[in-house]
């Protein structure tokens, strides 16, 4: 099995068993973290000779060890992943993909300036984050994590975000 098919399968078994599952049945921040792991694979970025895949968390980290764990010898596009947590918005244009938690949604505007034009992945999960800039955003909705995803963030910041990806997502502004 190639492993596209086994990371489309892995993507396929964590969003049904979450789609289904009560958000405080399994740890929504364990989720969650699933979530940026399949969403850092079924994302195209411009290519790069970068042995890592920089995942950032700005701001206060909801996951902690969550997101080490899962992360933990997995890797994208055959690049390893490091995670790095900051509250220094100056270094997120180092990341591919930045995650801003609640703790920092209000300098959201700020770290869409920051990283405009730039392939960094921009995911949150606070409402009407997906209008103000950012490509992807998770909630809660009837007890379920979703997404809604905006394809015009995402291609003006030079990424793909694959169909196999945005058939999950609840919306897809374009």
């Amino acid at each position: 099995m190639s492993f596209a098919k086994l990371y489309l399968l892995l993507f396929c078994v964590i969003l049904s068993y979450s789609s289904h599952a009560r958000a405080d049945e399994l740890d929504e921040h364990t989720l969650k973290a699933a979530y940026l792991y399949n969403f850092a694979v079924y994302t195209t970025w411009p290519d790069t000779d970068a042995s890592t895949f920089n995942l950032c968390i700005y701001g206060n980290d909801p996951f902690g060890k969550n997101l080490d764990s899962l992360m933990q010898k997995k890797r994208v596009n055959d690049r390893t992943i490091t995670i790095h947590r900051t509250n220094n918005i100056d270094r997120l244009d180092l990341c591919q993909l930045v995650f801003i938690s609640h703790s920092s949604i209000d300098n959201l505007k700020a770290v869409i300036i920051t990283l405009q034009d730039k392939p960094v992945l921009i995911v949150a999960d606070s409402p009407g984050t997906i209008q103000q800039g950012v490509a992807l955003n998770m909630e809660i909705k009837d007890e379920k994590i979703t997404f809604d995803a905006n394809l015009k963030v995402a291609r003006k910041a030079g990424l793909n975000l694959s169909s196999q990806l945005l058939r999950f997502a609840t919306s897809v502004l374009q």
